[in-house]
């Protein structure tokens, strides 16, 4: 007796059977994330070692950004009835947690003008407090000749 089975044949590594648009397919993203990583790296001012972990997180959302936007160009906006997409619900979280930690990192206008006032104020602490010891050690100087 032969008995016929419905079921699919077992699925193995790098199976993408129910992947949809990809975005949140966190594994599927490192290789674009690691890429987009390096070109930030680059490109954030005054970058140290702590700022790798919010580097590579926006790393990781501006992947999935891309991602959803390119399975949006192929599929479109909207499905059947006309209802929206659903990735376009996170889409836009996405790309305000971007938007929040690229301003984080000083890659926009604001947060790079906010950054050199920062960077200027320091300066001019720096000087006034140089100039300061300057003067203490010239007053030393002309306490001990006296």
């Amino acid at each position: 007796m032969t008995t016929v089975s419905n079921l699919a044949p077992p699925v193995g590594p790098g199976n993408e059977l129910a992947l949809k648009h990809g975005a949140t397919a966190t594994l599927r993203l490192a290789p674009r994330a690691a890429e987009i990583a390096g070109d930030l790296r680059a490109i954030v001012p005054a970058r140290t070692e702590s700022d790798e972990p919010s580097l590579r997180i926006l790393a990781l959302v501006l992947a999935r950004v891309e991602v959803a936007n390119e399975w949006l160009a192929e599929n479109g906006l909207f499905r059947g009835k006309g209802e929206p997409q659903p990735i376009l619900k996170v889409l836009s979280t996405w790309e305000n947690t971007a938007a929040r930690m690229a301003d984080r990192l000083g890659l926009t206008p604001t947060s790079r003008a906010a950054l050199g006032l920062d960077v200027a104020r320091g300066e001019a602490v720096r000087r006034l407090t140089l100039t300061r010891l300057a003067d203490l050690a010239d007053r030393d100087e002309l306490l001990a000749d006296d």
